[in-house]
């Protein structure tokens, strides 16, 4: 951000850092090249910030993965939002209350007639999806409490999430 200082304007951009393992501290006001520039230091968190900060991480990235949807074969592609997961459910419920035999269903990859059982296989690979997640989320948080302070600054918060294999029961 640049802005006005009395006659001078001051470029005040942070240093490009890693918000999770360190934070940027004003350290003065530095010229250069003829402007006026915030200088910044760069302060890796203490290990028990760091620490929250990648169960922070991990918990977001579990959220980013469940909602991220899955594609099952055929390549229909489903999501798994909170409302997605709901919705399918109450469609498999509300269908079988009714002796609805197949229904039409909008995928996030399009419309599909999908018969009951292929509905239920549906809201098994979301559950499955979702449980994978969950249990992904779990082993990180075991592993980052269990850590040593040394080993936070290099812990792998995007590495173990399920991926989407076309797989369903």
């Amino acid at each position: 951000m640049l802005f006005r200082s009395g006659l001078f304007t001051v470029d005040e951009r942070k240093p490009a850092y890693n918000p999770v393992t360190h934070r940027a501290e004003r350290a003065g006001v530095i010229q250069k090249g003829g402007a006026w520039a915030r200088d910044w230091i760069v302060v890796q968190h203490g290990a028990e910030t760091l620490r929250g900060n990648l169960l922070a991480a991990v918990s977001q990235r579990r959220w980013e993965v469940e909602t991220g949807g899955v594609t099952l074969p055929g390549g229909i592609q489903v999501a798994t939002g909170i409302d997605d997961q709901n919705r399918i459910t109450s469609v498999v419920a509300n269908a079988q209350l009714a002796g609805v035999v197949s229904v039409d269903f909008k995928a996030a990859s399009g419309w599909v007639t999908l018969s009951l059982e292929q509905l239920r296989g549906i809201t098994a690979a979301i559950a499955l999806h979702v449980q994978a997640c969950f249990a992904a989320e779990r082993a990180h948080h075991d592993a980052i409490n269990a850590a040593a302070d040394a080993d936070l600054l290099t812990y792998d918060v995007a590495a173990g999430w399920p991926v989407d294999t076309e797989e369903t029961p």
